[in-house]
C-alpha cells in the first residue's frame, strides 16, 4: 500500500470511528463556511456532501438558535472547544431536527473548528413545552417556556465556554405609566422593553415578562444589567412625559453551581428565580438583591442535601394508613419520605419539586424506594403488614435508565410481589405513554401493581387514564372536596369512580377528614379513604395492627 492509500485508509478509519458518536461532521473555516462534510447530509440537510462545500454551516441551523449558534462558537474560539451542546437544525421542508454537537479547534489545520453532530431526539428538556409560548404585548417568552429554553442555552453556554447569568428586572411604576399612555404608546413601550432584553439575551431569544413589571432575562457576563436598566428608563421618559416616573432595578444571579452538572445549575437558577418572584411582594425594593442571591445559595445548598440523602439513604418513610370504606379495616398504606436534620419537621413537597426541576429526582425517588423495601422488610418480620404504596415521579417513570433499575430491583425481590405499589404522581408529565405503560406492565406481572395518584387535578388525568392499565386511581383532594360540598361535585366523583369500576380499577379518596365525609364517600362508590380520619402518617405502621386488612390484595378477582 502506498503511503498515499495508507493515508487515505487512515484519514477514512477515523471518519468511520466518529460515526461511532455522531450523524454528521464537519470541518468549518475561519467564516464558519463547510470545508468537509460527511454523513447522512442528504436525510437532514437535503444535500450531499459535496453541495455543501464552501456553504456558511449556520444557514443550516433553524432560526430560532441562529444567534445562539454564532456565541456559542464565540465562546468556544476562546476555550477551544465545544462539549454536547444542544441546538437545532433546520431540516429538509422546514424540519426542526434537535441535535447536540460538540467539536474543537485544531491548530493544525489551521484553527479550524472540527464539529460532530448527533440528532438527539430523546435528550431530556426542561418542560418539553413546543411550540414556545410568547406573551402577545411583548413578544417574550412565557414563564414555562422560559423555563424550558432558558436551562438549555444556558447549560449550552456554559459548555462552550461562556460565562452565563441570569437577571431579573423590576420596573417600578410602568403599572401608571401604561395606565397613563394610549393604546398605541403603550403597545409600542411594551414591545421595545421586549426588544431591549430579547437583544441583549442569550441566543437573542431568551426573556420573559414575570408578571406586570417584572421581566427575566438570561445573558452572557459581558452584558451589564445597568445599561439595560437605563436603556428602559430612557425609552419610558422618550415615550411619554410621565415616563421619568420609571425606575428600573435589576438582580443578577451568577452561575456557580458547587458541584451540580451545566444543567442542574441553569435548571436551579430558573427555580430560585420562579420561587423569587412567586413572594417577591412581601421584599423591600432595597433589598432585592440580597434575598435574590440569598434564595440562589439556599438552592445550591438544598440540591446538594438532596444528592446527599439520596446517595446514603438517609431518610425515614412515614405510613399513612387507607381504609377500606366498606369494612372499616387498614387495606393498605400510603409510604411517604421525610428528611432529616434541619428539614425535619418540614413538608418534604417543596425538597421533590426541586428534584424534579433540577433533574436528579430519579436518584432521589430510587432511594425512596429502596427505603421503602428496607422498612417493609423490617416490619413484617415481626408481624404481617398490608402493601405499601411508593411514590414515582412521571419524570422518573420517563427515564430508561431508572426503569431498566427498578425493574432489576423489584425482579431481585420477589417476596415483595403483593407487598407494595406504586403511585405515580402528576407533577412531572409522562411524555411516551406507550413506552411506560410496556415497562408498567411487566411490572405488575411481576405482582406489583399500580396507582395512578392526583387524577383529576388536571387534563392529562383522562390521558393518563387511557394510556396506562392501572390497578387503583386516587382522587385528588380538591376533587374530593367538592364531591362532599355540592352536589355536582358528587355525581361527577360517583360517574368516574363508576367508569373505574367499569375498566376494574379500585378508587381512594384522599383528604378524607371526618365520619360524615367518609360516608359520603361510600356513597360516592369510592373503595377505599385515606386522611386524618383514618390515621396521620407515622413512622411505625404497626401501631394501627388492630385495624389491618384481612387480606393483602387490591386488584380486583
Amino acid at each position: 500500500m502506498s503511503p498515499s492509500d495508507k493515508t487515505k485508509r487512515e484519514k477514512e478509519r477515523f471518519v468511520a470511528l466518529s460515526f461511532c458518536r455522531a450523524d454528521l461532521l464537519f470541518e468549518l473555516n475561519d467564516d464558519r463556511a463547510i470545508e468537509f462534510a460527511a454523513g447522512a447530509t442528504p436525510v437532514l440537510l437535503g444535500k450531499t456532501a459535496e453541495e455543501l462545500i464552501g456553504t456558511p454551516l449556520k444557514s443550516f441551523i433553524h432560526k430560532e438558535d441562529a444567534q445562539l449558534f454564532d456565541e456559542l462558537l464565540d465562546s468556544a474560539s476562546n476555550k477551544g472547544r465545544l462539549d454536547d451542546v444542544a441546538l437545532h437544525l433546520s431540516g429538509p421542508k422546514g424540519a426542526k431536527i434537535r441535535i447536540s454537537f460538540s467539536g474543537y479547534r485544531v491548530p493544525d489545520f489551521n484553527n479550524h473548528f472540527f464539529l460532530a453532530i448527533k440528532v438527539d431526539t430523546q435528550r431530556a428538556t426542561f418542560g418539553k413545552i413546543e411550540p414556545l409560548k410568547r406573551e402577545t404585548e411583548t413578544n417574550l417568552l412565557e414563564t414555562e417556556s422560559f423555563s424550558q429554553i432558558a436551562s438549555e442555552r444556558v447549560a449550552s453556554f456554559i459548555r462552550a465556554g461562556g460565562e452565563a447569568q441570569v437577571s431579573m428586572v423590576k420596573v417600578n411604576h410602568l403599572d401608571k405609566l401604561l395606565n397613563t399612555v394610549g393604546a398605541t404608546d403603550k403597545k409600542k413601550l411594551l414591545g421595545e422593553i421586549g426588544s431591549i432584553l430579547n437583544e441583549n439575551s442569550i441566543g437573542g431569544d431568551t426573556a420573559s415578562r414575570i408578571d406586570q413589571d417584572s421581566f427575566s432575562f438570561a445573558h452572557s457576563d459581558g452584558v451589564n444589567p445597568l445599561d439595560i436598566n437605563k436603556k428602559i428608563e430612557a425609552l419610558a421618559a422618550q415615550i411619554h412625559p410621565d415616563g421619568d416616573m420609571v425606575q428600573a432595578i435589576s438582580s443578577t444571579l451568577d452561575v456557580d453551581g458547587a458541584g451540580m452538572s451545566e444543567d442542574q445549575v441553569a435548571r436551579a437558577l430558573i427555580h430560585t428565580m420562579q420561587k423569587f418572584c412567586e413572594n417577591k411582594g412581601t421584599v423591600r425594593e432595597s433589598a432585592l438583591s440580597d434575598v435574590l442571591s440569598g434564595m440562589m445559595t439556599n438552592t445550591v445548598k438544598n440540591v446538594s442535601f438532596i444528592k446527599e440523602v439520596s446517595k446514603n439513604m438517609d431518610m425515614d418513610i412515614f405510613f399513612m394508613p387507607i381504609n377500606d370504606l366498606k369494612g372499616g379495616y387498614v387495606h393498605h398504606f400510603e409510604g411517604l419520605v421525610r428528611f432529616k436534620g434541619e428539614h425535619a419537621n418540614e413538608s418534604p413537597y417543596h425538597m421533590i419539586c426541586l428534584a424534579e426541576e433540577v433533574g436528579i429526582i430519579c436518584d432521589l425517588d430510587m432511594a425512596i424506594v429502596r427505603k421503602s423495601i428496607e422498612r417493609v422488610h423490617h416490619f413484617r418480620q415481626q408481624k404481617f403488614l398490608p402493601p405499601v404504596a411508593i411514590n414515582l415521579s412521571g419524570a422518573s417513570l420517563g427515564n430508561d435508565m431508572f426503569m431498566k433499575a427498578l425493574h432489576k430491583l423489584l425482579k431481585d425481590a420477589p417476596e415483595m410481589s403483593g407487598h407494595l405499589l406504586f403511585e405515580i404522581t402528576e407533577s412531572a408529565r409522562i411524555e411516551d405513554l406507550p413506552k411506560v405503560n410496556k415497562i408498567l406492565q411487566s411490572i405488575r406481572k411481576m405482582g406489583f401493581e399500580v396507582c395512578l395518584d392526583d387524577f383529576g387535578a388536571g387534563a392529562a388525568s383522562f390521558d393518563y387514564l387511557n394510556g396506562l392499565d392501572v390497578d387503583v386511581v386516587k382522587f385528588d383532594g380538591p376533587v374530593v372536596k367538592r364531591a362532599y360540598q355540592t352536589e355536582k361535585g358528587s355525581d361527577l366523583l360517583r360517574a368516574m369512580s363508576n367508569m373505574c369500576h367499569d375498566l376494574n380499577i379500585h378508587t381512594v379518596a384522599e383528604m378524607v377528614e371526618d365520619e360524615n365525609m367518609a360516608k359520603h364517600m361510600k356513597e360516592c362508590s369510592i373503595d377505599f379513604g385515606q386522611g386524618w380520619f383514618f390515621g396521620k402518617p407515622d413512622p411505625d405502621p404497626l401501631q394501627y395492627a388492630r385495624s389491618f386488612a384481612p387480606t393483602n390484595k387490591i386488584r380486583k378477582n
